[in-house]
């Protein structure tokens, strides 16, 4: 079983790496070919492995077939059908899953995302029927290295097209909630510890604890928790549910075995594992059935089983037999890191424990340690980020999340039901020992060494960090021990590959409509910009240019440069320089956002490496719109230059043509003001003569860029283009005397769900 179930497991990993679906004849010959090799017992496994592809293939096939038809996207369409989720309130939106009704009509997805912005409505449940006005997109998210996945998360929650809701007199409710909807039950649990614990600062926590919804958790929370490595505790799954149904199964077995009669009927233990199950099934039910939930409920079933048939079964079998199931279930999971997490968890538990007497003192903090060491490698894979502290955080708030604050959560939530007054106690309760136990933990995340960041490791290596760990947790007195140190050593030895004396490499991320760019010298990097704030809890700066920075082992930023203060350029500035250090920050406006800033100014100029960075505008007499006063830099070596103009119009332009013609020529221009019709114009293509001109754009922009008279206006001179929207990050290396061809993360990462816009 166990064979079996790590064979499956590769099968479907293996098979979601394809770049696109293969044909269905291939399906054809996988299914088969799975079939012959099943009748030799020397072949079973490979068997095993291309029913895992085959099956996740099928799946994928599914789901990508079900996504909205290219005519459909950008029209107004009216669909009537069911709100799919706790509708997620923000400032100025509410966003929702919806799921519209099939008609012979228009053939839509079966699952939809979309956004209500104001005017909103005045209520708004899980549940409920309506019809709307809406305009549908087809999924696409931003794509750069390290960055969240967006679509690879709306492929494995299978929605299939995103939008908005138009405002138009015929939105309206068709039909209330039915009373056995689950999300509406959370929805009103949700309101009811709003308004018992409107002021709380713990209110984001104690809902997340209690529904799974965690959209009240504030950024600083996160990062506490990320920092201290308990992030997982507000995480409904194996944990919690593995608490639930312990408590309901110790509770039963010792209320059914007061009563003989109970005994004759159905033995304590078999009583007692229904009713744990039915405890996690509660459980389970506020958390919405969420993926991580039912991969929970899965191994909580295969557990239950094996007591209810009276039959001893291995540990190790029931997390082989779970991992099959979970992946039957949903093949997508093995996309997600927290079932590689979760799984990984129980396993180095299990792994540790062989063959094993410790002693019982201090046991606790020895899980937690072996576990926090074993799963390094995967937190460092997903995160490249891993808590040092983990351990000693864990020993302190897994008790007290899971065995106070969740009890009183989930007997507050019965009540509220029952007897409201005892559930007010109950949650004001556990909100002030959350109060008294927050500023701890708080202080363990702030200590110097409570995390470690590394770069990002070429996949490969990691295969000797997982062999170095598994030797390393093995038990004393296994051969070669020693060798596991040899293991871990690219953690401590790899260095990330950066340009050579006299190259820069030019990266042009994709932070939809904005621009953010980095530059990078033998030692030194620049940023360009930082991209847009899209909400308080997202913005381009922590979202998109972090991660890179990280992946590329850069800790600090020589000079941020934010070429003007529009917030699609200006949006992710501070909360990027919260996060990583600033040795010099310039601007055009200096006064305005930015109030540390220096003013960048004609004529300032450096050289890093042998690589020149110019200043070319503004002057400090200059004057004219925030666009017109932006900065624009020239980037060059030996191998060619890039000419960064912000937002700049054509009066800058002409400026620019009247004091810098000769200078201008560059090989690559980002092009002003994102493509606008207002900019480009043919003087200044003219004078730039760039072999590329990049333009920053976001997918089906409200703007329309670029405008097609400008890429029409390029395309007369051979000048070839990328934009971020169809290409996503695009990286040129100016090498010594050569500058490489473009590297487009789309085109270059390609995957079998990805938004195929690159022509």
């Amino acid at each position: 079983m166990i064979k079996t179930a790590i064979s499956f497991t590769l099968g479907c990993l293996l098979f979601l790496q394809l770049p696109s679906l293969p044909d269905s004849v291939w399906l054809w010959v996988m299914i088969v070919s799975a079939i012959a090799l099943l009748i030799f017992a020397k072949t079973r496994l490979l068997a095993y492995v291309l029913l895992g592809g085959f099956w996740v293939l099928i799946q994928a096939t599914s789901v990508l077939n079900d996504r909205l038809l290219p005519e459909l996207e950008g029209q107004d369409v009216i669909i009537t059908g069911n709100i799919a989720s706790v509708p997620e309130h923000g400032s100025q939106t509410i966003r929702f899953e919806f799921t519209p009704d099939k008609t012979t009509e228009m053939v839509l997805p079966r699952k939809l995302r979309l956004n209500w912005y104001k005017p909103l409505p005045l209520a708004l449940r899980a549940g409920e029927r309506w019809q709307l006005t809406v305009r549908l997109k087809q999924i696409h998210g931003m794509a750069n290295p390290a960055s969240f996945d967006y679509e690879g998360w709306l492929f494995q929650q299978r929605i299939n097209a995103t939008g908005y809701v138009r405002n138009h007199k015929d939105n309206r409710r068709l039909d209330v909630a039915p009373f056995y909807s689950i999300n509406a039950l959370r929805q009103t649990l949700l309101a009811k510890l709003n308004r018992h614990l409107q002021s709380s600062p713990q209110l984001g926590l104690i809902q997340g604890l209690t529904t799974g919804i965690r959209d009240n958790i504030s950024l600083s929370q996160w990062q506490t928790l990320r920092l201290s490595g308990t992030n997982h505790l507000l995480a409904i799954s194996g944990l919690h549910i593995g608490l639930a149904a312990a408590i309901g199964f110790f509770s039963v077995r010792w209320l059914w075995s007061r009563r003989a009669n109970n005994l004759l009927l159905l033995p304590a233990m078999e009583a007692a594992a229904i009713a744990g199950f039915i405890a996690a099934l509660f459980y389970a039910a506020l958390a919405g059935f969420a993926i991580p939930t039912q991969r929970a409920l899965i191994m909580l079933a295969t557990v239950m089983i094996a007591v209810l048939i009276r039959r001893p079964v291995a540990p190790s079998y029931v997390l082989a037999f779970s991992l099959l199931l979970v992946l039957i279930w949903d093949p997508f999971a093995v996309l997600a890191a927290g079932f590689w997490l979760s799984f990984s968890a129980v396993a180095i538990i299990l792994f540790t424990s062989q063959n094993r007497f410790p002693s019982p003192h201090w046991q606790w903090l020895k899980i937690h340690t072996l576990i926090a060491f074993g799963l390094t490698p995967l937190l460092l894979l997903f995160f490249m980020q891993t808590s040092l502290i983990a351990p000693i955080a864990n020993i302190i708030a897994v008790p007290f999340i899971s065995l106070i604050i969740v009890p009183l959560l989930l007997l507050a939530s019965l009540m509220l039901w029952l007897y409201e007054p005892i559930a007010s106690g109950l949650l004001h309760l556990a909100d002030s020992l959350l109060t008294l136990f927050w500023p701890l933990l708080e202080y363990l995340a702030a200590l110097p060494f409570s995390h470690w960041t590394v770069p990002h490791l070429p996949f490969y290596y990691y295969l000797a960090v997982v062999i170095g760990t598994l030797l390393l947790l093995s038990p004393r007195g296994f051969p070669a021990k020693w060798l596991g140190v040899i293991g871990l050593s690219p953690l401590l030895l790899f260095h990330s590959v950066r340009p050579e004396q006299g190259e820069f490499w030019f990266t042009l991320l994709d932070v939809g409509q904005g621009l953010a760019t980095v530059v990078q010298t033998k030692d030194h990097t620049l940023v360009f910009d930082a991209g847009p704030k899209y909400s308080d809890s997202f913005n381009a700066g922590t979202a998109i240019v972090l991660p890179f920075l990280q992946e590329q082992g850069i800790k600090s930023i020589d000079t941020l440069m934010i070429s003007h203060a529009d917030n699609d350029h200006i949006g992710g500035a501070k909360p990027l320089m919260k996060k990583i250090a600033v040795d010099t920050l310039l601007t055009s406006m200096p006064n305005h956002k930015l109030p540390d800033a220096l003013p960048c100014l004609a004529g300032q100029s450096w050289q890093w490496n042998q690589v020149y960075f110019t200043v070319l505008y503004p002057t400090e007499q200059d004057s004219g719109s925030k666009n017109n006063l932006s900065c624009v830099l020239k980037v060059s070596n030996n191998a060619g230059s890039v000419l960064l103009t912000g937002d700049i119009e054509s009066q800058a332009e002409q400026q620019l043509i009247l004091r810098h013609n000769n200078d201008l020529h560059s090989t690559i221009l980002v092009a002003p003001h994102h493509g606008s019709k207002t900019s480009s114009s043919v003087a200044f293509i003219d004078a730039v003569q760039p072999e590329v001109v990049l333009f920053p754009v976001g997918y089906h922009n409200r703007y329309h860029f670029p405008a097609n008279i400008i890429t029409e206006r390029y395309q007369q001179r051979d000048i070839g283009q990328y934009n971020s929207a169809d290409h996503g990050a695009i990286q040129f290396k100016m090498g010594i005397n050569i500058m490489s061809a473009p590297l487009l993360y789309r085109q270059q990462f390609k995957t079998i769900w990805s938004a195929d816009n690159t022509d």
